[in-house]
């Protein structure tokens, strides 16, 4: 986008920040400029915010309330500060901050509880345009986390390129088609049972089904299919049928350290990266590699 379409952004943030301190807003205590925006760029992809807020009673029921329907638990802080605009892309774990300030990027204050609107927007008009300012590195990256590494945290990419290398595994990524209406995925009562876990709407739901889809389609035994950390009510193993699994199906990283050794002895880990509502629902397949029965030793 043009600067001067991400400064009008940031501008309205700050207004948003000035104005009637209704919940959540009146959580918010800082607010920094990070990215190749910070650096002066003359079109940035878009402007990186880390937020740090306090958390009160309600904003931690909405954090169990978003684990369980599949939602995302900073949504009200987001709209609070964008709106409906995109454009900004907002850091909210101080963990993530404080790891990436360890890892030397800049990190501009912006905005602090008890500034003004005129100290925060000085800050923000001086910020010197550098034609020369381009995104900025990304570490422990591959094609296949491009786009999708804001989803995967950076230890998790280290911990996937090494196993990748080590060829144990191999990484692709593909876009999963969602289920149609009418699947039969759920036909018998105990998968129905199965799914009532996830509310209708729930991203999650949508990702299982996709997910499942996808192994119906690679002719995958479900007997064989671990999802989000249960096994599926087969026909088969209701009456007692037993086996390890051969595919699992996740999504957040749950596990995600266990993925060389499953996969290594199984045929492979489906990981939906940031499961949504309505938008692509993006994965990574992860099968065995070369070097798959050396890693099982």
């Amino acid at each position: 986008m043009k600067r001067a379409r991400a400064v009008e952004l940031v501008e309205a943030m700050l207004h948003r920040l000035d104005g009637p301190q209704e919940w959540p807003l009146q959580l918010v205590r800082q607010v920094w400029l990070f990215g190749s925006f910070a650096r002066g760029a003359l079109e940035p992809h878009d402007v990186d915010v880390a937020v740090r807020f306090e958390r009160d009673e309600r904003m931690k029921q909405a954090v169990v309330q978003a684990i369980f329907s599949g939602g995302n638990p900073y949504a009200p802080l987001r709209r609070a500060l964008a709106g409906s605009s995109r454009g900004l892309q907002f850091q909210f774990e101080d963990a993530a901050r404080e790891q990436l300030e360890a890892e030397g990027t800049f990190m501009l204050p912006l905005w602090q509880r008890g500034d003004t609107l005129a100290e925060a927007l000085g800050v923000l008009h001086a910020i010197a345009e550098d034609p020369e300012a381009g995104r900025a590195e990304r570490h422990d990256m591959i094609d296949a986390f491009e786009g999708l590494d804001r989803h995967i945290p950076r230890p998790v990419r280290a911990e996937l390129i090494g196993w990748q290398q080590q060829e144990a595994i191999t990484i692709s990524r593909i876009t999963l088609p969602d289920a149609p209406d009418d699947t039969s995925l759920l036909a018998t009562p105990d998968m129905r049972w199965a799914f009532r876990r996830w509310n209708d709407d729930s991203p999650l739901r949508r990702a299982a089904l996709a997910g499942l889809a996808l192994m119906k389609e690679l002719a995958v035994e479900f007997d064989d299919v671990e999802l989000a950390g249960q096994r599926l009510p087969t026909s088969r193993r209701l009456v007692g049928h037993r086996s390890e699994p051969r595919w699992w199906i996740n999504w957040k990283w749950q596990n995600y350290q266990s993925i060389p050794y499953c996969v290594t002895r199984a045929d492979g880990w489906l990981e939906v990266v940031q499961p949504t509502r309505s938008r692509p629902l993006n994965a990574l397949v992860i099968k065995p590699g070369p070097k798959a029965a050396v890693f099982r030793r």
